[in-house]
Order: C-alpha cells, then structure tokens, then sequence
C-alpha cells in the first residue's frame, strides 16, 4: 500500500510522516519512507535546483527551461516508482512517500502558466496528468496536511530544512502568491478525488492524535484492498 503525504510549505506533513511510521514500528508492520527526490542522478539534480531557487525555476546561466525542469521532476518520480516503491511494495511493506503525483500537479502547473511555458492552467494540468499517466503505482491513501497560512508562515521561519534551500526561511509576496494558486489547484484535485485524500487538520491538535487518525484510515484501506490497492 502507498501512501502519499502532501501538504503545502510549512504544513508539517513531514512530522506527520515520521510520526505514523513510528506508530507503524510499535505495531509491528513493515514501512518504507521513501523521500521527496531521490538519489538517482535526477533526484540529486532537483536537490540542486531547490539550493538555488524553492520553486524549482531555472536560473540565469542554467540550461534547465521550465518545461525540462518539470520533465526532471517527473523523471524522477517514475524512478521512485521503479526502483524505490516497487520493490518496497512487492516485500510487503507500506510505503510512505514525501510529496508524489500531486505535488506535480499544484506545484508546477501555476509555474509553467506564469512562465507562459504552457498557455493556461487546464492545458498545463493536462500535460503534467499525461506524463504521470503511466505510473505503476498510485497512493490507495493520500494524506493532505490542511494549516492555515499564518500557522504555515510561523512554521517556515522557524524551521530547519533537511535541504539546503536559499530563503529557506524567507516568504516574499511573490512566494504568497504562488503558494495561493498552489492551495486553489490543491483543492481542484481533492475535489476531483475525494475517496483518495484524507485532509487532515495539522495545526493544534497533538502529533499523536494526528497520526492515530491516519493509521486508523491505512487500516480501513488495508481491509478493503480491492478498492485501495491498484
């Protein structure tokens, strides 16, 4: 079983993570995290990209373009899917992934539009579906960590990433911007595919009682494999 854990910047969806496998362990079930990028050639070339700039946009003097950086992107996807979930999944484990599909989907289509790469955003979600259309393996349960923006600013200021990222810590008007579009888009794809998502409250309530709630759905799921696992 995948489950994918998505949420905007500062939405904490990486302590979620930690926290459901660590209950996973005490119950005694195998997981496998598998993170944002991986350490395949491409993996290391997004890890890169986000030191130089957050939203994975070229840069003076690169070669990358808007376009090449989202088919970086999902390239490096589908050798997570391959090499790292695959395998993880044919052994049994549950596999619990950093950002997947719709990461895609409502980071890098409100890029490509702004960038007039792609001439708007239905045709941009268009192209990124189709080049992710051929992945083996889909999220039975995608986990949205749902914070208010104030609590995500907070957070970001605060935190320290486990990337290398300049302005890791720094949140400009442009940056409000997009991660408004981000949101509404985020919100399309949930509404397109609710029996999917598990949006879940990640501001006040205690990590504990969050990640209970996650376990008690990958449960649900795992009881039901002809509806969760595809």
């Amino acid at each position: 079983m995948l489950v994918s854990f998505e949420g905007q910047d500062g939405a904490g969806k990486t302590a979620l993570l930690i926290a459901v496998r660590d209950v996973l362990a005490a119950e005694g079930m195998s997981s496998v995290v598998v993170e944002e990028f991986s350490g395949s050639p491409y993996g290391q070339q997004l890890i890169e990209a986000v030191a130089r700039d957050k939203f994975l946009r070229p840069v003076p003097g690169e070669a990358a373009t808007f376009r090449t950086r989202a088919l970086e992107v999902v390239a490096d996807l589908y050798y997570q899917d391959e090499r790292e979930i695959g395998p993880a999944l044919e052994h049994g484990s549950i596999v619990l992934k950093d950002r997947h599909l719709d990461t895609i989907l409502y980071t890098l289509t409100p890029t490509l539009v702004a960038a007039g790469a792609v001439g708007d955003e239905s045709r941009a979600l268009t192209w990124l579906s189709v080049l992710c259309s051929e992945l083996r393996h889909r999220p039975a349960l995608t986990v949205y960590a749902d914070v208010a923006l104030s609590v995500r600013l907070e957070r970001i200021r605060a935190r320290q990433r486990h990337l290398r990222e300049d302005r890791a810590n720094e949140v400009s008007p442009e940056d409000l911007a997009v991660f408004a579009v981000r949101e509404r888009i985020a919100r399309r794809l949930i509404t397109e595919e609710p029996g999917r998502f598990l949006v879940l409250d990640n501001s006040n309530r205690s990590l504990t009682e969050r990640a209970a709630t996650i376990i008690e759905a990958i449960h649900t799921r795992l009881a039901q494999p002809e509806k969760g696992q595809r």
